[in-house]
Parts: structure tokens; C-alpha cells; sequence
């Protein structure tokens, strides 16, 4: 019998499910369909977090920049007088009307005011069906949101919620007069009963499919399935770095397949992500040293921090807050006149409540970009006191983030050691003495010790470099 017809014969007593070519066959199309299926979920979750996110998004911008367009003062009479048909309400009704028409909203667009728990008024609706002084009772979900509103002057929106006419999300935005008081709320709805329906009819389908791939790739493929989604898992941890600002960390995949390639592309992608936030950031910089007319000042303020900071074991994420924080720490300042900036003699009480609201003026600047986010600490924190007294929240000990409290040392004995308009530049052992004598009061004890422990000629050479 010829060697061919030996090995014919040992295929034919074999069992079709007992031959590797099937068996490895069966098992990277199960695997196959399994991991579509649970890449389809996933992708499935994003999107319906996003559509959330992007729907929210989109009705607070709305709100926002409807709210621009209403005149706080107006609406604070229209509320007083309390009737529908003075010019006023018109003149205010028309603008709802507009901002309805203008962002295709099928509902109604309308104000609220005398906001208590969970009653609000009526003050102006768009379609003009609602007089003024209208009690309404507001859903459970919206009540938070609109305390934000309210006592913060800052817009929000809601989840998805229910209520008798239907489900929605709504987006809410501070009207305010003359005088920058929170005067009241417009609110913009949208239904989302058309969309739950969708993607409840998605998760659905969705949900079974992947049921039956699972049932079908249930034994057939752990060990496989654990190779695979190790690295997927290694990429899911850096996708969330990048998400949180950390552009630093390396991407490590070492599988040699085509995850491990991924992961060496997404590398790459984050690296040049990290230089074009690098090059944002020097245009920044550069954009605030020209104001201030001090070429160098922050990034020298970024080296000596860091250099204060390796003696503190901060992680690379924060290392990187620090460092943004450190040359973004005062934008906030764009929205602070120059004379007051540079104003020679004392403050009067308002100049010094303009100066003091720079750090928040910060926060609302720089929030809206996720890729500048790390530096929010530095830029809200780098007031605060340690004993509690600082602003713009009064924070203390450990409620202040570590890189802001590293911060707030760096940048005291750096203006103590160079001339201000209000006063001559200190000699470095006065301005460390100076250190010394607030360590428990206004820094960071071991924040202090560590500053002091560095050499005198360190700090020289990093506060007056070249």
C-alpha cells in the first residue's frame, strides 16, 4: 500500500469533528463571530454614551447662547409686572421664538424664575401659551441641574428622564442682568422618546446575537480569546490615559500581530497628538508672555517646578498637569483689565474681587478643551491656602491638588524674587526665610521642607536660568 493511500485511510476513520483542519476552522469563525459581536457591543455602549453626550452637548450650546441673547433686565420686569401682553414679554417672546426656529426645536423654548425646590414660574414660553407667574412643577432630574444653575451661573443639562408628557433631556443656561445676578433659567427640551426606542430596539438585537455567539464560542476558545483581549486591554488603558490628558505614558502592546501593530500606530497617533498639544501650548504661552511683556517667565516657572517636584514622587500624569498647570496658571487673567494688572498703588475692594476671580476665569477657559484639562488644577488651585484661607474655593491641607500646592511654592519665591510693580525683587534667603515662616499657613509643609532642602544655588540657577 502506497504511503498516499496510508493517509487516506487514517482521514476516513476520523471523524469530521475530530480533524485539527475543521476543529481550528470552527474555532477561529466562532472566535471570529464572538469578538465582532462583543466589538459590536462595545462600540454599541460608546455610541449610545456619545449620542448622550453629543444630544446634551448640543442643547446646552443652544442654552448658552440663547441665553445671550436675552436681556436679563427685561426679563426681570416682564417677571415683576407679571403679564403676557406688554411689548416686553413680546419683545422677550420673540427671541425665544427665534432661537426655537433658528435650532429647529419642536418644542417650545421658554424662561423660568422663583425657582424653589421643586416648583418653578413661567416667564416667558415661545409659544406663548403659558401666561407669566404660571406655577410648574419641575421633574425630579431637573431639579439638581437648575440649583447649579442657580447658585453657580453656570449652564447644565440633565440625563434622559421621564414624566407625565413624555421623555426627555433638557439643557438649562443662567439668564443674567446688567449686574451679572442670576436672574432666572431658559430651558430647552428635546424628546427622546424616538431615539430610546431605537436604541432599546439596537440593545435588543444586540443582546442576542450576542448571546448566541457566546453560546456557540462558550470552552472553544479561552486560552485564544485571553491572548487576544490582553493587548486589546492594554490598549483600552491607554485609549483612557489619552482620554484623562496623560499623552506621556508609552504605549506598550508586545504582541507581534496586527494588535501589536495597532498598538504601535496608536502610539504614534498619541505622540503626534502630544506634539500638536505641546506647540497649542507654546502658542499659549507665548500668547501670555507677550501680554504680561516677560519672554521666559513661564516656562522658567515650569522648570523650577518640576524640579521641585522630583524630590515629591508625583507620577507622570501629574508631572504633566504640573507643567501645563505651570504655564497656563494665570490665563485666566485675560479677562482681568491691564491697569488693574499693573495698577502701582493698593486695590480697591472690586479691583482685588477681579483679581481674585482669575483663577476661576481660568477653569472656564481652559474646561471646554479635554486636551488642556490636566492643567485645571494647577490653574483653579494655585491660591489656595493650606490653612483654608485662599480662593477661589478655600480648599485646604489635602484638598488641594498636590501639583497646585507644588505650584504655589514655586511661583511665591519666584515673584518674591523678581521686581514687581508694587515692590523691588527680595534677596533668595529672605524670600526662602519668608517661605519658611508660612509653611503651615499658607503652603504645603512638605512642600516647604522640600523646597528648602534644595540647594540655594539650585534655586538660582533655576529661577534666574542663563
Amino acid at each position: 500500500m502506497s504511503t498516499d493511500d496510508t493517509q487516506r485511510m487514517i482521514r476516513s476513520r476520523l471523524p469530521v469533528w475530530r480533524r485539527l483542519g475543521w476543529r481550528l476552522t470552527a474555532m477561529v469563525l466562532l472566535l471570529t463571530a464572538l469578538g465582532i459581536l462583543v466589538s459590536g457591543l462595545l462600540q454599541y455602549r460608546a455610541q449610545e454614551r456619545w449620542l448622550r453626550e453629543s444630544l446634551g452637548s448640543l442643547l446646552l450650546n443652544i442654552a448658552r447662547t440663547g441665553a445671550l441673547l436675552v436681556d436679563g433686565d427685561l426679563h426681570e420686569q416682564v417677571v415683576r409686572v407679571g403679564r403676557s401682553d406688554t411689548p416686553e414679554y413680546q419683545a422677550l417672546r420673540d427671541r425665544l421664538l427665534l432661537i426655537q426656529k433658528t435650532n429647529q426645536l419642536g418644542d417650545a423654548v421658554y424662561t423660568l424664575s422663583n425657582i424653589e425646590g421643586e416648583m418653578a414660574k413661567f416667564a416667558v414660553i415661545s409659544n406663548g401659551l403659558a401666561p407669566v407667574g404660571l406655577h410648574y412643577r419641575l421633574a425630579r432630574e431637573t431639579q439638581p441641574v437648575l440649583r447649579r444653575v442657580l447658585i453657580e451661573g453656570k449652564a447644565g443639562y440633565t440625563g434622559i428622564y421621564t414624566n407625565d408628557d413624555g421623555t426627555w433631556i433638557t439643557a438649562f443656561a443662567p439668564i443674567r442682568n446688567r449686574a451679572e445676578q442670576t436672574v432666572g433659567a431658559l430651558d430647552v427640551d428635546f424628546r427622546a422618546d424616538v431615539y430610546l426606542a431605537q436604541l432599546q430596539a439596537v440593545r435588543r438585537r444586540l443582546y442576542l446575537h450576542s448571546l448566541v455567539a457566546a453560546l456557540l464560542a462558550l470552552g472553544a476558545g479561552v486560552l485564544i480569546s485571553r491572548q487576544i483581549t490582553r493587548p486589546i486591554g492594554a490598549l483600552v488603558a491607554a485609549a483612557q490615559r489619552v482620554v484623562e490628558g496623560d499623552l506621556i505614558t508609552p504605549v506598550q502592546v508586545k504582541t507581534r500581530d496586527e494588535i501589536g501593530l495597532l498598538g504601535n500606530v496608536f502610539h504614534l497617533m498619541v505622540d503626534r497628538l502630544h506634539a500638536s498639544h505641546r506647540s497649542m501650548v507654546d502658542v499659549l504661552e507665548r500668547a501670555l508672555e507677550s501680554r504680561e511683556g516677560k519672554p521666559g517667565s513661564l516656562a522658567r516657572l515650569a522648570r523650577a517646578s518640576l524640579a521641585l517636584a522630583d524630590t515629591l514622587e508625583l507620577d507622570p500624569a501629574q508631572r504633566e498637569a504640573l507643567e501645563l498647570g505651570a504655564l497656563l496658571h494665570d490665563i485666566g487673567e485675560i479677562r482681568t483689565p491691564e491697569a488693574v494688572l499693573h495698577k502701582r498703588g493698593p486695590l480697591t475692594p472690586e479691583e482685588r474681587d477681579l483679581v481674585h476671580g482669575h483663577p476661576q476665569a481660568g477653569v472656564e477657559i481652559l474646561e471646554p478643551v479635554p486636551l488642556l484639562t490636566p492643567a485645571l488644577d494647577v490653574v483653579g488651585g494655585h491660591h489656595e491656602r493650606w490653612d483654608g484661607a485662599g480662593y477661589p474655593q478655600g480648599l485646604k491641607a489635602e484638598e488641594i491638588p498636590l501639583p497646585a500646592r507644588i505650584f504655589a511654592v514655586v511661583d511665591a519665591l519666584d515673584a518674591m524674587t523678581h521686581d514687581r510693580p508694587y515692590r523691588p525683587a527680595r534677596p533668595l534667603e529672605e524670600a526662602l526665610e519668608a517661605l519658611k515662616k508660612e509653611a503651615g499657613r499658607q503652603f504645603d509643609p512638605r512642600v516647604v521642607e522640600a523646597a528648602l532642602a534644595t540647594p540655594a544655588e539650585r534655586w538660582t540657577e533655576l529661577l534666574n536660568p542663563g
